[in-house]
């Protein structure tokens, strides 16, 4: 994808890396990313706005954003930076379609779409941070938390297990007779 689509690649960056949801990648404005603070401001669907950390793996993948207007919207459908006027639906709509293109080229079915990328990021996520030493599930949960912007622990638990993120160890042993 980023060797043939450098935009739909980025947009795909944005849900993985900034654990956005697309229609919150599509409301992106250049004046709501701070790239010397590494901070972004997004328009969630529980909040008006919340801020949130641009990752340095983020960062090392966008082009230089001086040269835009702040005005300017991140995501067009020709260019990073630019003037798109239709509807966040319409973006959100416009970028699922041209997603739908490298699904159908790797002949992925209709559960593959842009906000898997954000499942898998999340799932790996908490994986490696489970296998830090010391970390309870409680410590990794709290942790994965303040990455992914869950307001509260029983949503972060709820979305995990809605992605089967936590799996349970082999229980085997517990049944033997």
């Amino acid at each position: 994808m980023k060797e043939n689509d450098e935009i739909l690649s980025l947009f795909v960056d944005f849900v993985s890396y900034g654990f956005l949801r697309p229609i919150e990648v599509c409301r992106l404005k250049v004046k709501d990313l701070n790239l010397k603070d590494k901070k972004m401001q997004v328009q969630a669907k529980n909040k008006l706005v919340k801020e949130k950390i641009i990752p340095q793996i983020l960062i090392d993948k966008l082009p230089d954003l001086s040269k835009f207007s702040k005005e300017a919207d991140l995501f067009t459908p020709e260019s990073i930076g630019g003037e798109w006027r239709v509807s966040e639906a319409s973006k959100r709509d416009y970028f699922t379609k041209r997603f739908k293109k490298v699904k159908d080229h790797f002949n992925l079915n209709k559960d593959y779409g842009l906000y898997s990328f954000r499942h898998t990021t999340i799932t790996e996520l908490y994986k490696e941070i489970s296998k830090e030493a010391n970390m309870t599930p409680y410590a990794v949960k709290s942790k994965l938390m303040l990455i992914t912007g869950h307001s509260t622990m029983k949503a972060l638990e709820q979305y995990l297990r809605d992605i089967d993120a936590e799996l349970p160890q082999d229980f085997s042993h517990f049944l033997q007779e």
